[in-house]
């Protein structure tokens, strides 16, 4: 049972390298910047919750949680885009009717 754990988790882990690479040959690093503003995880949560409608509410909790675990592993312009995706899944309209129709959509 342990042996399957660990290849579960190396698995993962050459999962998220490869989609690393990739996204770093898409759009290879900008020179240094100002940063943003900080904020934290339960701040972008909680506006995230605010912004999308009653039906997916809960869902945000879950789509945040999904891309906190994953972060410390990748670019913060790939987190960055992951956060940008679920806003437009959220926000976009037929989303909403397809998940209503279908709740087991993720």
């Amino acid at each position: 049972m342990q042996e399957h754990r660990l290849s579960l988790l190396v698995w993962k882990a050459r999962q998220i390298r490869q989609a690393v690479n990739a996204f770093e040959q898409a759009w290879p690093p900008l020179p240094p910047e100002p940063a943003l503003p900080p904020f934290g995880w339960s701040q972008l949560q909680r506006q995230l919750t605010d912004l999308a409608p009653p039906d997916l509410s809960p869902l945000v909790a879950d789509l945040v949680s999904a891309i906190r675990k994953e972060a410390a592993a990748k670019p913060a312009e790939m987190v960055l885009r992951e956060v940008l995706t679920i806003t437009a899944t959220v926000l976009d309209e037929g989303f909403r009717e397809k998940y209503a129709e279908d709740s087991t959509m993720l």
